[in-house]
């Protein structure tokens, strides 16, 4: 069934939509109500301000994304429809619910986003301005550092493990994917350019730029790494001025 885009203006670019600001606000609201029946209602237009700078921060992400459906003319769509991308503008509307410090409405976004796609990514955690999330249905992402051009599939963990005294989390350069059930724990270093494997996991273990990780095997110098990621992302090799091997 096709749907009718509008355009939005927003601080960082224009947003091709589904809905326009108000009513996606409104209907972000209305599934919150429902799924969190206590009564609670946020001042006016408290809803609508952060879905707006939202929208900015998608812009920013969703332009630099290549698979089809992510933009339009260039430049970044919306649907409300669509779980993956609602999944990334809600993790998006959570953060900006925590920046402002409203930890009542980052929490119940966070929530939402869980019960709507499985998701688990608290709206603490440090997210890149171009991120992707392909089908992630149990997918959990923790306090890791996360480099640009990431990209994480379903079943996902990015998670800490107590080191020291301490939690300690993975740290991932830029271009990262993670494909289906792979998992980084611990103290991991990966560098730019590092595809895990499906069913790949690494424990408080490296990955050189440009390895393919898979099972517990971290293979250097994988020919292919560099061209698949601009399959996931434009322009990356300008971004990062690196070989497209």
């Amino acid at each position: 069934m096709s749907q009718d885009y509008r355009p939005l203006e927003t601080e960082d670019g224009r947003v091709w939509s589904t809905l326009p600001v108000a009513a996606l606000a409104a209907y972000v609201e209305h599934q919150v109500a429902h799924l969190f029946p206590d009564g609670f209602k946020a001042p006016a237009g408290t809803w609508s301000a952060a879905v707006s700078r939202a929208l900015a921060a998608l812009s920013r992400c969703f332009s630099r994304i290549a698979i089809a459906g992510y933009t339009r003319e260039g430049e970044a769509a919306l649907s409300h429809l669509h779980g993956d991308r609602y999944a990334v503008f809600l993790a998006l509307l959570a953060r900006e619910f925590h920046r402002e410090g409203d930890a009542g409405l980052a929490s119940r976004t966070y929530l939402l986003n869980k019960a709507l796609h499985g998701l688990d990514l608290f709206y603490e955690v440090e997210l890149p301005e171009v991120f992707l999330l392909v089908h992630p249905v149990g997918t959990v992402i923790g306090r890791a550092k996360l480099g640009n051009f990431l990209c994480v599939y379903q079943n996902c963990t990015i998670g800490g493990t107590p080191l020291n005294g301490t939690l300690e989390y993975p740290r991932l350069g830029e271009g990262t994917i993670l494909f289906a059930k792979s998992t980084l724990i611990g103290r991991c270093d990966l560098g730019d350019r590092v595809v895990m494997g499906a069913g790949s996991m690494l424990v408080n273990a490296s990955a050189p730029a440009g390895s393919l990780v898979t099972g517990d095997k971290v293979h250097e110098g994988a020919a292919s790494v560099g061209r698949l990621l601009t399959r996931y992302f434009i322009d990356f090799s300008d971004h990062r001025n690196v070989p497209m091997e």
